[in-house]
């Protein structure tokens, strides 16, 4: 049975709808955050459910070859992206699969999509970040008025949040 807070060596099977990888530990189907298709690592355990667990990768003893280092400084930050840490390959062998899984689970239909097909401009074409907003004084207000740093969505393009609290009800 898994615990939280155990580490163990795993093999990265596939991927989640969400992009998280899946191993099979002990039996149970482990969601492991930022883990590439075909990888042996060490996961950390941090939530065990009746039928699943949730980790993340401490140690990659063999990394796959789609592993890519994440190219934007705010990766795993904004939200906006999930799929930086792979190559634009392996996410569109990914996607594929998650198109197909939905039309025969969800869907219940046979009809299989042949392909992904990839575009051209795979960079700086996000238009969502998830940032956070805090409440000072009853007023919203961005992490910047708290003294925090704001996260920009791409390094290309940060946002532009106003710099005095708005009123909330």
């Amino acid at each position: 049975m898994l615990k939280k807070n155990q580490v163990c060596r795993a093999v990265i099977e596939g991927y989640s709808s969400e992009g998280l990888g899946i191993a099979r530990i002990e039996g149970q189907v482990v969601f492991v955050h930022r883990a590439v298709r075909g990888e042996e690592c060490d996961v950390l355990i941090l939530k065990v459910l009746k039928n699943a667990a949730f980790g993340k990768v401490t140690a990659i003893h063999t990394p796959s070859p789609h592993r890519q280092e994440p190219d934007c400084p705010y990766y795993g930050k904004c939200g906006g992206c999930d799929c930086r840490h792979m190559s634009y390959e392996e996410e569109l062998r990914f996607k594929l699969a998650k198109v197909n899984d939905a039309l025969a689970r969800i869907g219940r239909q046979r009809v299989q999509a042949a392909e992904i097909v990839g575009s051209e401009r795979i960079d700086a074409y996000r238009n969502k970040g998830i940032l956070a907003v805090g409440k000072l004084d009853g007023k919203a207000v961005s992490p910047e008025v708290m003294g925090q740093t704001i996260t920009p969505a791409t390094a290309r393009t940060p946002p532009t949040l106003p710099s005095t609290p708005v009123e909330i009800s």
